[in-house]
């Protein structure tokens, strides 16, 4: 049996027995919602972001996510007015399969649709793709670690670092940062479990 054989057929197996070794894990339903600060290389943003994950299956999630911004030193040569809005849309799946009831990976490959609207409208239609890890640290903290790649206006990549405490069974108080050698997001807000 050639080595491709036997990598296909440890890929094969590993899907369908994953279902009798995975763990309850982490929530899979929440909505983040909050406050939401990029500062990069040729512009600034402040918005309001709500980004949603949603369980449809034992190891599949829909993730969708909104920022209205409004930019600040945009280039004129992009837009005269120099400080258009921004209307930036994301959706797709995350794919996820939980180790212990404390530790969750994920992936996510999402479609991004950013729209600014200023003098001159002009739209960027790219992905956001990313890996990481959900860990429990205490019983009602957080802790999440992952890159991620964005190919919209911004073409880099991330490391994402974020935290979110359990206040209660519905809500939660969120944090993450992005981070890149000339770009971050900042993000500051609730998280409302369902």
């Amino acid at each position: 049996m050639n080595a491709t054989m036997r990598v296909s057929l440890v890929a094969i197996l590993a899907i369908f027995t994953a279902p009798a070794f995975a763990a309850k894990g982490l929530a899979q339903s929440y909505a983040d919602v909050g406050y939401t600060r990029y500062s990069g290389d040729d512009y600034d943003y402040d918005g309001a972001t709500v980004d949603a994950t949603f369980s449809i299956f034992d190891y599949v999630s829909l993730r969708a996510g909104y920022t209205r911004g409004w930019t600040d030193s945009f280039p004129e040569d992009r837009d005269p007015s120099g400080d258009p809005d921004l209307n930036d849309f994301s959706f797709g799946i995350r794919p996820h399969y939980s180790f212990s009831k404390q530790l969750d990976v994920f992936a996510d490959v999402l479609y991004n649709n950013k729209k600014f609207n200023g003098d001159r409208s002009k739209t960027e239609i790219g992905g956001i793709y990313g890996a990481g890890v959900r860990y429990l640290i205490l019983p009602r903290l957080e802790l999440d670690l992952g890159g991620e790649y964005r190919s919209a206006d911004v073409d880099s990549g991330f490391l994402t670092v974020g935290g979110t405490f359990k206040v209660n069974k519905v809500l939660g108080i969120s944090v993450k940062t992005n981070q890149a050698s000339d770009d971050q997001f900042y993000f500051a807000g609730l998280r409302l479990f369902f």
